[in-house]
């Protein structure tokens, strides 16, 4: 098939997964692309900005260059909207091709006027990837969403096919928490609820928010949180300026759990591509729930706690206890699900 993708987001090129930090979004996209593309597939992918290149397969473009046709004098069997409906209105698709709209927000946005025109006129198929979008969508348009989840990007997945030996794993927690996304719970508790942590130990956050606020630089984290993290770091915090693809996934495939809030804020993050990715490289994960509830098997590769003691204990578990670390990181690596497996799931809509 002729598959065209587009992306509003920001300006990125694809490999940029291996010289800089992205966003999970943004690593996600090109990873849909490069999986598409080793299906056999030909690919145009689209974003704001960025390098008109060939990278794996796949032919990247920008946005600006939409009047030019993506594959000559055909038309595109499927066009991919990655987000952003409104990406969908005016492009036309071959005689049997098919609209998507692969959508991992929040379902406000979907009942903009503007967004359900969109969404009307092109009669896309609308993805979604969250069971609780499903169950709270009020589908007065007529359309059946699917629900297909998304994928580990390649760098996880190649790390934790290092098979990394639980003794060469370190005894430390991940976590991505923005400052607003229940942070100041996770550091309260590292330094509160876990009784004994092993020597060493470390709690790294990786927020480029929470750095350049520790350097002194202007930034938007709350007074409380700052200084919270401050005290905290005599107790084997560690604040780290995001790494590229590469990089994360070789920390991570080489630490004992990451760390998820999911039960503050953010009802519109239906995605948890990090949970996804965590696993792959073979690291379970503890969360009080939202999408982690539908990317981990609870007690299996992972736990879903009901407060805070709860969650101490197991990430004491997870850095002090080598079996009960080792049967998580097992399953959560034999239960990995890539985006190759998301391309395969949308050939058949």
């Amino acid at each position: 098939m002729k598959i065209l993708m587009l992306d509003r987001s920001i300006g990125f090129d694809p490999d940029d997964v291996v010289s800089r930090p992205l966003g999970a979004r943004q690593r996600g996209f090109i990873a849909l692309a490069e999986a598409f593309a080793a299906r056999g597939h030909e690919v145009v992918a689209r974003r704001a900005d960025g390098a008109c290149t060939t990278h794996n397969g796949v032919r990247w473009d920008v946005l600006a260059n939409d009047d030019a046709p993506a594959f000559g004098d055909a038309l595109p069997d499927r066009i991919l909207a990655w987000r952003d409906p409104l990406l969908l209105d005016t492009r036309s698709v071959a005689e049997d091709g098919q609209r998507w709209l692969w959508y991992d927000g929040g379902l406000a946005r979907l009942d903009d006027n503007a967004c359900r025109m969109a969404l009307l006129s092109s009669l896309a198929r609308l993805i979604f990837t969250d069971p609780v979008q499903q169950e709270t969508y009020h589908n007065d348009l007529g359309f059946v969403p699917r629900l297909i989840a998304p994928g580990a990007c390649p760098a996880f997945v190649a790390a934790g096919n290092e098979h990394i030996a639980v003794a060469d794993r370190e005894p430390v927690a991940i976590t991505v928490a923005g400052w607003n996304d229940g942070l100041a719970d996770i550091v309260r508790i590292w330094c509160e609820e876990i009784a004994v942590k092993p020597v060493d130990a470390r709690l790294e956050i990786y927020s480029a928010a929470l750095a350049r606020a520790l350097a002194g630089q202007e930034n938007d984290v709350p007074d409380a949180l700052l200084n919270l993290v401050r005290d905290a770091l005599s107790d084997g915090v560690r604040v780290c300026m995001p790494l590229s693809e590469q990089e994360m996934a070789t920390r991570m495939a080489k630490a004992r759990v990451f760390l998820h809030h999911g039960a503050v804020k953010n009802r519109d993050d239906h995605a948890g591509m990090w949970l996804c990715d965590a696993l792959a490289a073979g690291t379970p994960v503890v969360s009080f729930g939202g999408i982690a509830k539908a990317r981990i098997e609870n007690g299996r590769n992972g736990y879903i706690v009901p407060d805070a003691a709860a969650y101490g204990n197991l990430v004491a578990q997870m850095l002090g206890d080598d079996a009960f670390f080792a049967g998580q990181s097992e399953a959560a690596r034999n239960g990995r699900r890539e985006w190759l497996n998301v391309a395969a799931d949308l050939e058949k809509l």
